[in-house]
């Protein structure tokens, strides 16, 4: 079997790809052989040919989706196999990448498997819709088989692969989750140039996947090809969403994967999207907190306002901002675009002049931006940045802070003089809200350094403001990046 190269002059990288393929069979002469072909009139000795393709030829260019379809035992397998082995010999296709070289250990933690950084694994991680704070902490076996076929795809994007190649495409995952997924790795691929071919026996997958080309190969030599020019479109799933107003309820069915978990708030507003009935996402908006050094950068007349009354002040922002406190969605629905979609169709609903936002994870996931939210660029005070900089001195990484674990780890390495340093800087930053916290605050002033671990958990996150303002509120002063101005 051959696939012979062509080069069409029109075109720089096209491959016209030419597939002849057949098995010729010689059946061994046994007692029950013979019978068969006494039955049916054939020849025992001849040699028979079973023809898959005959003169069949594909154009594909790097960065194109191709998507086969067909019967089982078509020949979809032996196509895929044929074409990897052919686009290997041209550097314009490789590396080459396909699930059989894909090694993934059972226990391998997410958070450690891609990237060569903490960065740029969340950077991976979220291309591929994993973009849960405890995901990231588990380990592959732990993962459902949506989640998996994800994480194989991340750990494709982190070999490079200049072309995926994947068999049974989905064929475990429910057709939700295939649709999908589906939708995301052509999203990605496409977004970075890399030639993706699969093969599955599922049709209802061609309009997430949006391919370049599209393959239909029945038994024997039949076979069809398709080409198109696909432009970008969103998830099939989300033509049938519906955004409504939800209640706690709703919060409640889905705080399990947020990574802060429950949560109450003040003069509460929630808003849901269903799928056949289903919740898949909720957003919560709430009164704004009172004081934001960020919020101050972005509306200059704010700070002048708080200075000459204080209740005018706190009246005003009050009236004026809501704050968006959460946004959660279903794990199996990250990636088709929902957050986006949450925000932008529920931030005029509120019926004030902004809307605003600190986030941490927005810093690795621009999905706020991408809503139509505005990033201030602002530092943090002066006293957290102290924080920061003497807790990295003695060891602490900002990312892992959040880990007693990791607190303890580099606890018990510190002598004396250093814990008794970063026993003043806890006593002088933690607030104690609840009698809990007392009772910590006072085994941290004794030295516990289990106490210690624990407290160090509710250090301040680094976050970013974004802040919306409604276009329908012309009269209203227009938010100004001040810091990003003066880079």
């Amino acid at each position: 079997m051959k696939l012979k190269i062509k080069y069409r002059p029109s075109y720089r990288f096209q491959k016209l790809f030419r597939v002849d393929k057949e098995f010729r069979v010689i059946a061994p002469v046994t007692r029950r052989t013979v019978e068969v072909a006494r039955a049916f009139g054939l020849g025992i000795d001849e040699e028979k040919a079973f023809t898959l393709f005959r003169e069949f030829e594909v154009d594909i260019n790097p960065g194109d989706i191709v998507y086969v379809t067909g019967e089982s035992g078509g020949g979809k397998t032996t196509l895929l196999l044929m074409l990897a082995e052919e686009m290997s010999k041209h550097k314009e296709f490789m590396p080459i990448v396909t699930e059989r070289n894909i090694a993934i250990r059972r226990n391998e933690l997410v958070i450690h498997g891609v990237g060569e950084s903490f960065q740029q694994a969340l950077e991976i991680l979220n291309y591929t819709g994993l973009s849960d704070a405890y995901i990231y902490l588990r380990r592959y076996e732990e993962l459902s088989d949506g989640q998996k076929y994800r994480y194989k795809l991340a750990k494709a994007l982190d070999k490079n692969a200049k072309t995926l190649v994947f068999d049974e495409f989905c064929a475990t995952l429910d057709r939700e989750t295939a649709k999908v997924v589906a939708y995301l790795i052509q999203k990605i691929c496409r977004k970075m140039g890399i030639t993706l071919v699969v093969a599955t026996t599922h049709e209802d997958l061609i309009y997430d996947a949006n391919p370049n080309i599209l393959i239909r190969k029945g038994l024997g030599p039949e076979v069809e090809i398709e080409y198109f020019k696909p432009e970008p479109r969103e998830c099939s799933l989300m033509k049938n969403i519906v955004i409504e107003q939800g209640d706690m309820r709703d919060l409640k069915s889905l705080e399990f994967w947020h990574y802060k978990g429950g949560f109450r708030g003040w003069g509460s507003k929630i808003y849901r999207a269903k799928l056949g009935g289903k919740v898949v996402g909720v957003i919560l908006y709430t009164y704004p907190h009172a004081y934001l050094k960020a919020r101050y950068e972005a509306f200059t007349h704010l700070r002048e306002l708080s200075r000459k009354s204080r209740k005018s002040y706190l009246d005003y922002v009050n009236r004026c901002f809501r704050r968006l406190a959460r946004i959660i969605v279903h794990p199996k629905y990250r990636g088709i675009g929902l957050s986006v979609k949450l925000i932008r169709e529920t931030m005029p609903l509120l019926g004030v002049p902004y809307i605003e936002c600190l986030a941490a994870m927005a810093r690795y996931h621009p999905f706020l931006e991408k809503a139509g939210m505005m990033r201030i660029d602002t530092r943090p005070s002066e006293m957290i940045e102290y924080i920061y900089r003497r807790l990295e001195e003695m060891g602490f990484r900002l990312d892992m802070i959040q880990s007693k674990k990791h607190n303890l780890e580099v606890l018990k390495t510190l002598d004396k003089p250093v814990l008794k340093r970063l026993k003043k800087i806890m006593l002088k930053t933690y607030n104690p809200k609840f009698k809990r916290d007392a009772k910590l605050l006072k085994k941290v002033v004794y030295g516990d350094i289990e106490a210690m671990a624990e407290a160090l958990k509710k250090t301040p996150i680094p976050t970013v403001y974004y802040v919306w303002k409604n276009p329908v509120y012309k009269e209203y002063p227009d938010p100004q990046n001040l810091n990003s101005q003066k880079n």
